[in-house]
């Protein structure tokens, strides 16, 4: 007996798996019990059952044996094929593409140039599949950022925002950097099939509404969520978004709800990092500790997590203006205050635990 799946075969294990269990179906045979009672015994289907027991009565118990693998096997040797695992992991630009995707095709050039083996796309596919590589959508990550640095911030800065005795500790601030709402996102509904809905939108880039907020925590109470949305309706002389004033608003709003001192911990935004930001910081020294995250990472940001669940909230919606906008950011904002647990969830997201001195 064969077995065959749509992963280029099976592994030995697999195979001696299987073949035990045809011997087991064997014994049953053997005492009288029919091919649906063994199915139904075994888990599996009726078909297999059939088909075992006629190779059964034309052979024995010998017919069930495994056969082996399928196929000619595989071109390559265990040593190629550890050989092309580590060329793949190189990606695909250092072997002369314009970028890094790993294409059917692509390998198969790599492997006919290195090995002198030609594969076609589908065998390769078979092939890429019992070593454990999958076709997927790759997750993108910015250029210039530093994984080394992400680290070293991870292990000796963050501690620090924590330790007991720094300015800081009785309140901690996690903010982001303001998210421009500027179309309503689309989502997925039902509707007859052929028939492709359409949502009516009102939007003719009469303005931009931006938000800013910070997500604080501070032992023993309640996390809680500060922010600030801004309307820019294209007016002359009107602010087009947050600035340096308005960003020290925030803390200043965090300071007199946590009733201590701040350590604060943002992004590198130009509004953050100005002069006049820096100056403004140097005089707060008595309450306000200023922690920046390292360059292009909003996966230590929690308050991303804000903005991704406002973004699934306002799927499908129709506003008639920028303020109608405005307000319905706010009433869909307004809950999350009192979701300190979905504000918690947040920070976790992030592997940033914060825990209580002690």
């Amino acid at each position: 007996m064969r077995y065959s799946d749509r992963s280029g075969g099976l592994s030995d294990t697999e195979r001696q798996r299987r073949e035990a269990l045809r011997f087991r179906a064997a014994d049953m045979f053997s005492g009288g019990i029919r091919p649906p009672r063994v199915a139904h015994l075994l888990g599996v289907t009726r078909k297999s059952a059939c088909e075992w027991h006629r190779a059964w009565q034309k052979g024995g118990k010998a017919a069930l044996r495994s056969k082996g693998t399928a196929g000619t096997g595989c071109k390559l040797t265990d040593a190629q094929a550890d050989l092309l695992e580590a060329l793949l992991e190189q990606g695909a630009a250092a072997h002369g593409w314009d970028d890094q995707r790993w294409t059917s095709a692509r390998i198969a050039m790599l492997i006919a140039k290195t090995f002198h083996i030609p594969y076609t796309p589908r065998g390769l596919a078979y092939l890429l599949q019992r070593h454990g590589w999958s076709f997927q959508v790759p997750s993108h990550r910015a250029a210039r950022r530093d994984e080394t640095q992400v680290a070293t911030w991870v292990k000796r800065t963050w501690p620090a925002i924590k330790a007991p005795g720094r300015p800081g500790t009785p309140g901690c601030a996690l903010p982001t950097s303001p998210a421009r709402v500027l179309r309503p996102p689309k989502g997925r509904t039902w509707a007859p099939r052929g028939r492709t809905p359409v949502l009516p939108v009102a939007y003719s880039r009469s303005g931009r509404t931006s938000i800013a907020g910070l997500i604080c925590t501070r032992p023993g109470e309640r996390t809680r969520l500060i922010y600030r949305t801004l309307t820019y309706h294209r007016r002359k002389g009107e602010a087009k978004g947050f600035g340096e004033k308005a960003f020290q608003a925030l803390p200043h709003a965090a300071h007199a709800q946590l009733g201590g001192p701040i350590s604060l911990v943002w992004d590198n935004l130009p509004e953050h990092i100005s002069a006049e930001m820096r100056q403004w910081i140097a005089t707060q020294n008595g309450w306000l500790l200023v922690y920046r995250l390292p360059p292009y990472t909003p996966d230590l940001n929690p308050a991303e997590g804000i903005w991704s669940n406002l973004r699934t909230t306002l799927v499908n919606f129709t506003v008639s203006g920028i303020d109608e906008l405005t307000a319905l950011i706010r009433s869909r904002l307004k809950p999350l205050q009192y979701r300190p647990d979905l504000l918690d969830g947040f920070i976790a997201e992030t592997g940033l635990t914060i825990s209580e001195p002690v």
